[in-house]
């Protein structure tokens, strides 16, 4: 269940703002997205979600989810964006979550299976208390877990996440990642997230791009991706590695921009 990118690109309008992007990820692996604000990153995700015109391949378990019409692309993937869309006011979390499960039907109805996969979904996120909430009611952070909760029912063969932990606190930034990452390797499924932490890319993902001006300027293992080198050229950032957990991960500390940069 492998994705595999050949010559994607991604447009607005009339602009190309994402060029020629190839890249391989094995089932089971977490890629993630890295670069400067505008580098491009949350357009490449778009375009895989199919949200902005894309050209090119984007070939996943021997499919171009590229070419799929809207309908049999979104029984494939789920997708979290950084800026959560409204949600049903009249529905509960449990609804929702039902629904999603039922979305290419014509009508819904709740199965003993669906009930039983929603509210194992809520209770892996520990989100099984607001079951019979409505997401309005909910803070942004627990809104940001019902979303991904939404995208895992559907048991997608890829995830796609938009800064997955940006309105959460750092317990919850943690377990988020902890069952993403988990997810993704028990499943053998795919996940293709932007991170602004250098530290947690480094210390959840498996493999990165680093983008700059909407092109991929280095690729592969997280560790030969994210180096003192050139972290410090993409980011303007002088930093250092230190390694944490036995060596098993590292955390990025910033010492200060560089020369250019300061």
């Amino acid at each position: 269940m492998s994705l595999v990118l050949r010559g994607f690109s991604v447009s607005i309008g009339a602009a190309t703002i994402v060029h020629d992007v190839a890249a391989e990820v094995p089932p089971g692996q977490v890629l993630a997205l890295l670069g400067r604000n505008g580098a491009g990153k949350t357009t490449l995700v778009r375009g895989l979600a199919g949200l902005l015109p894309a050209h090119g391949s984007a070939v996943l378990d021997g499919v171009d989810i590229a070419a799929l019409l809207p309908g049999p692309r979104s029984r494939v993937m789920g997708y979290v964006a950084q800026d959560l869309a409204a949600t049903s006011a009249r529905l509960t979390v449990l609804e929702l979550l039902v629904l999603a499960q039922n979305s290419d039907r014509m009508s819904w109805q709740a199965t003993p299976d669906s009930l039983a996969r929603a509210g194992a979904v809520l209770e892996r996120l520990h989100i099984g208390a607001f079951a019979g909430s409505r997401p309005a009611a909910l803070s942004g952070g627990q809104r940001q877990m019902v979303h991904l909760a939404l995208a895992l029912v559907r048991r997608p063969r890829l995830l796609l996440l938009d800064e997955p932990t940006s309105a959460l606190d750092l317990a919850n930034q943690l377990h988020l990642l902890t069952v993403v990452r988990e997810y993704t390797a028990r499943e053998g499924i795919v996940t293709v997230m932007i991170l602004h932490d250098l530290s947690l890319a480094a210390r959840f993902a498996d493999a990165a791009l680093m983008m700059e001006q909407g092109r991929i300027t280095h690729a592969g293992p997280v560790g030969s991706v994210m180096t003192e080198e050139i972290i410090g050229t993409v980011y303007g950032v002088r930093c250092r590695l230190l390694p944490v957990g036995e060596g098993s991960h590292f955390a990025v500390y910033p010492l200060g921009l560089t020369g250019s940069q300061a």
